[in-house]
């Protein structure tokens, strides 16, 4: 299936396509997307892929290609939901690649004026899926989608988005932003690694198969039912991905006489280190080890010339207290073309959960 207009050119596509495949890697390793984030990866996208569509009957793949006079300058990585009462469907819709994981989801597009992009895949959706309508979860200010979409569907409230401006450099800058509380924490943190020599902070860029191990066997230990390990489906999608980031992935690492006592894993790429998640012996709290290795992990950052540590989506107070620059997101859906009533049943039982939700 292929949709043309004057200037652009949209077709499917899935993940053995190379011709897509070298242009998205090229770009993206060249620094030339419009949105540079890790969450623009190959990797990332064709991984999760691998392990939550691929062999889920209730998902199909939707990458398009889009091309303008013959050059690829897009790809658009969504999958189509589908769900279903009893044997019948009952309404289908489409989401980003790793919706509501991947935490900057947008065109992967090297077009500057990526918004004139959206006329023509809007237009592509509602010819070939009439019946499904499109979410898009976690729109930021700076997404393709944000301008073109401003107008127009539903739009609700999202989540802040927190990160740290790290100040050229400055670490006392840096420093004397946090909040009181946060100061006196990353002193006392700093004087424990320096008077007690068995404790020791490294950083682990590219980190092998036993780190990864433990890091999940601490954040299960800590979190327990809520770790996001928990599901098995997280946990092999996650070994996978840490397989093929090369030297995007970093661990840092608190250890007590070289054994690790907090553990806590960023994706890195052009100007950002982004936070994701991490484990911790809870027997070595009396050390306050996740502020130790948040501070040695800033200040590794800074010194790397990062301009930006990204605690990513969530309000948790701790990131509050680092001083941090927000941002909102909203939650965009535009409707199907077709069959407006189950659109509407499907929302309003949507709503209903959220409500039952919140008693």
């Amino acid at each position: 299936m292929s949709g043309a207009g004057p200037d652009v050119q949209i077709s499917r596509s899935n993940f053995d396509d190379d011709l897509l495949r070298n242009w998205w890697t090229d770009s993206y390793n060249s620094g030339i997307l419009a949105r540079n984030t890790f969450f623009q990866s190959w990797e990332w996208n064709s991984t999760w892929h691998d392990h939550f569509v691929r062999d889920d009957r209730r998902r199909e793949l939707v990458l398009l290609r889009v091309e303008k006079q013959g050059r690829i300058v897009a790809a658009v990585p969504l999958f189509l939901q589908q769900r279903n009462a009893g044997p019948i469907r009952a309404w289908r819709y489409l989401l980003w690649i790793a919706d509501r994981l991947s935490q900057y989801p947008d065109l992967v597009t090297t077009e500057r004026d990526a918004v004139a992009l959206w006329p023509a895949i809007q237009a592509f959706m509602h010819r070939e899926y009439p019946d499904a309508w499109m979410t898009l979860h976690d729109v930021l200010p700076e997404s393709t989608a944000a301008s073109f979409f401003a107008e127009g569907g539903e739009r609700s409230p999202g989540e802040p988005y927190l990160r740290v401006v790290l100040a050229e450099g400055n670490e006392a800058i840096r420093l004397g932003n946090c909040s009181p509380h946060m100061q006196r924490e990353i002193l006392r943190a700093r004087r424990l690694l320096e008077k007690e020599d068995r404790l020791e902070w490294r950083c682990h860029q590219s980190p092998d198969a036993t780190l990864i191990e433990q890091l999940i066997v601490l954040n299960r230990a800590r979190f327990g039912k809520a770790s996001w390990f928990a599901d098995e489906r997280n946990t092999a999608f996650f070994r996978a991905l840490s397989g093929v980031m090369d030297n995007e992935l970093v661990i840092s690492e608190v250890s007590d006489g070289g054994t690790p006592i907090h553990l806590m894993a960023s994706y890195l790429h052009g100007d950002t280190v982004h936070y994701v998640l991490s484990g911790m012996n809870e027997d070595a709290k009396r050390f306050s080890p996740g502020t130790m290795n948040l501070d040695c992990t800033l200040r590794w950052a800074m010194r790397q010339g990062y301009r930006y540590f990204d605690f990513l989506r969530g309000d948790e107070g701790y990131k509050r207290e680092f001083a941090p620059e927000e941002r909102m997101s909203v939650h965009l859906t535009i409707p199907a073309v077709r069959g407006r009533t189950r659109w509407t049943l499907a929302r309003a039982m949507q709503k209903g959960r959220k409500a039952v939700d919140r008693m």
